[in-house]
This record gives C-alpha cells, structure tokens and sequence, in this order.
C-alpha cells in the first residue's frame, strides 16, 4: 500500500541518524491504550488522520517485539506487538486477557513517526502502518519476566471476498443471532465453569490466548 509521507518525513528518512517512533492505539473497551515508544507524551494536530488526531499518547519502554507488517491488495496480514508486563497491574492484566469481550473484534492502530534531531518533538507527520481489529491477546512468562502480547490482523471490513472468520460474521451479518450467540460465548471470561479450559484454540484468531509458561 502507497504511503502518503510528507516532504519533512521523506527529508528525515535521508538524514544520517533515523530516529524512530511507534505510536500504537488500542480501543479496548473499558481501558483503550495509546501509548508510543517516544520521550514525554505526544498529542498529534493536524495530520488529517481522524484515529490520530485529538489523542493523547504517553510514553512506555520500547515495544520488546514488532513482527514484520505484511500487505495483500491493501488489506495486509497480521501482526504482533510483544511488550513488557512485569509494570502492569497483574490483577486489572489478567481481566483485561480473560474477558475478550473487551478486546477481540475492537480497533488498533499502528503508526511510524520520526523525532527531531534533538528528540524534542515529532516530524509532520506520523504515517499509519497498520490498521486492524485485535484477535488475540496472550501473557506469558520466563525466567522471572512477564510479557504481554496483541496479535493484530486484518480488517475485513475493507476486504474484497466475503468475511471467513466467525468474529467478522456478526458485524457482516447482523440478523443472524446464531453467530452472534457463539462469538458471545468464545468471548465470555473464564470464570468458575471454566477453571480447567487454559490455553485453548477456539478458531476466531490465530493462535492461542490465556497464559503461557515457558
């Protein structure tokens, strides 16, 4: 997919010292996420990007993990960002993980910025490099250390062929309260039925979500 980079990023990219920012939003439920890897925080103006504009987004340490970002006709493929969880709230964490009600199907964005060179602010203007629903979101942890992951894929809402996955269904097909009810139920929290079903593959993302120990 074309990227529209301003002529102050284009110049920035040339400089001898690139430096780097990403900028994620997460629209969780109850808790949305908008943090970036830069000093400070940023509230980006006047980029004319609607999901970037108005925000406020705090500084966190830098992302652990960015798998390569892949596009197909626009749409592109999923990625997964991995980031240090041993900061978090472990309690308030591992709600957030368990109830996909709060996380699975909503919105995420990822953008590429690039500082000045004396780190004081952000070239005009970051450029979006993915959007994209949450299909999953797992913790894990090893020797010591606690991560959290959110796999991000693509949004079929902008797809050509019709929705293939059961967490589009209901958003494409609104009457249909069959699909509806069992996105429901894979979404429902793990609670007191539930103790003995950890790490489970449900089919509605890639991959498996709850806790990993390694």
């Amino acid at each position: 997919m074309a990227r529209d980079l301003t002529a102050s990023v284009v110049t920035g990219l040339q400089d001898r010292v690139v430096r780097p920012v990403l900028i994620g939003r997460l629209d969780i439920a109850t808790d949305p996420v908008t943090s970036w890897t830069g000093p400070g925080t940023f509230a980006p103006s006047g980029s004319g990007d609607p999901a970037l504009d108005g925000q406020i987004f705090t500084g966190i340490a830098p992302f652990m993990k960015l798998t390569d970002i892949t596009e197909d006709q626009g749409i592109g493929g999923p990625v997964t960002i991995t980031l240090p969880a041993h900061s978090l709230d472990e309690t308030l964490l591992r709600q957030i993980v368990n109830d996909k009600r709060q996380w699975r199907g909503q919105k995420a964005y990822l953008w590429l910025g690039l500082l000045t060179p004396d780190q004081s602010s952000v070239i005009s203007d970051p450029f979006r490099i993915k959007t994209g629903v949450m299909v999953n979101m797992f913790t894990t942890r090893k020797e010591g250390e606690s991560f959290i992951s959110v796999v991000i894929d693509r949004d079929l809402g902008n797809a050509r062929s019709a929705a293939f996955r059961w967490l589009d269904h209901p958003r494409f097909h609104s009457t249909d309260t069959w699909s509806t009810y069992m996105v429901g139920l894979a979404n429902k929290p793990q609670g007191i039925e539930r103790t003995n079903y950890t790490d489970p593959y449900d089919g509605l993302s890639d991959g498996h979500f709850g806790e990993r120990e390694d």
